[in-house]
């Protein structure tokens, strides 16, 4: 009898030890760094640690439609991989009230640790925040936060995550908003041809793509400059509607410009071709228009039809296929 308790207690104390080591290894994450590629600059922003375990929590919120007000729109509704996180051909995005409509085009997402801030008019300088819109916007996913918050704890499944995650038995807003920011650092372009060329020397370009690399350079790159196609500045160049309550809109990087069109805040443009002959010859003569748009004696960038073509043919060089085919990079 003595012997059988003793049994008993060594199966219950070997049986304690067990699922101590499988909760144990259970919260261990796997620490990730941020892609920094070697021809990008110093990061604006203080990134996060990111693991493995959070940046797939963050998709998998990321890519949750049951968020929404009406469990219909996601994140990833409108931000679709294959469009550099974009939504080719689509103007304005509808959101969970087809009533309610937005007025900006869907922004491309890549090199977001990179940015000085965020939106078409910048008005949020924290990447975590961003989240926060997303969600509770009218004209987008259209629920509350503390709606968003109730439903990620009545399931079983997004509890355990964040546990793992962040360690925390109740999910708050806080840790929502983190793990959606861990994803969204994760979305680093940096492998088109045009990057294999300046980092990797491996030059793949036809004397058109080079000489519209020239003409970019000469025409362009005051705005679009540096390795991110962006100052981060916020520019004037005439396309500001009555309705707009600001002239100034954010210059976008235009890495994968040739996948995530329509163009410019609103989408009005839905070919490059359009846009390069609004620069050459669309932009109309205002007071408050950008230094750089005035120029030339005119108003706008001047620019031949084959300038325009050449100039073209070389932002198709900025598409990271691997970026937007999810191709993971060795």
């Amino acid at each position: 009898m003595k012997k059988n308790k003793l049994f008993v207690i060594a199966i219950i104390a070997f049986s304690t030890v067990l699922l101590a080591l499988a909760f144990g290894l259970s919260t261990i994450k796997t620490v990730v760094a941020v892609r920094k590629p070697v021809n990008f600059p110093v990061p604006v922003q203080v990134a996060p640690a990111l693991t493995v375990e959070g940046v797939t929590l963050g998709q998998k919120l990321f890519d949750d439609p049951s968020l929404s007000k009406n469990g219909k729109v996601a994140c990833a509704s409108c931000h679709n991989q294959v469009d550099a996180y974009s939504s080719a051909g689509i103007k304005i995005n509808e959101g969970v009230d087809a009533k309610i409509m937005g007025t900006r085009n869907t922004p491309a997402l890549m090199n977001l640790q990179w940015k000085h801030s965020y939106f078409r008019d910048g008005r949020e300088t924290k990447l975590q925040n961003t989240a926060v819109n997303a969600l509770t916007s009218p004209a987008e996913m259209g629920e509350t936060m503390e709606n968003v918050v109730r439903k990620l704890n009545s399931s079983r499944v997004y509890k355990q995550h964040f546990l793992t995650v962040f360690g925390v038995e109740k999910i708050t807003e806080k840790e929502l908003t983190r793990a959606i920011e861990q994803y969204l650092l994760s979305l680093v372009s940096a492998n088109s041809r045009y990057d294999q060329l300046v980092a990797k020397q491996k030059d793949t370009f036809s004397p058109d793509e080079r000489e519209g690399w020239k003409l970019f350079k000469r025409n362009c790159a005051s705005c679009h400059s540096g390795e991110l196609f962006s100052d981060e500045s916020f520019r004037n160049i005439g396309t500001a509607m009555a309705k707009d309550p600001v002239k100034k809109f954010k210059v976008p990087s235009l890495r994968n410009v040739e996948v995530s069109g329509p163009y410019l805040h609103d989408g009005r443009f839905n070919m490059l071709e359009e846009v390069l002959q609004y620069y050459a010859s669309g932009v109309k003569a205002d007071a408050d228009l950008d230094p750089l748009m005035q120029q030339h004696g005119k108003a706008g960038i001047p620019l031949t039809a084959t300038e325009q073509k050449k100039i073209i043919v070389f932002l198709k060089t900025l598409t990271d296929h691997a970026f937007i085919n999810k191709i993971t990079l060795q």
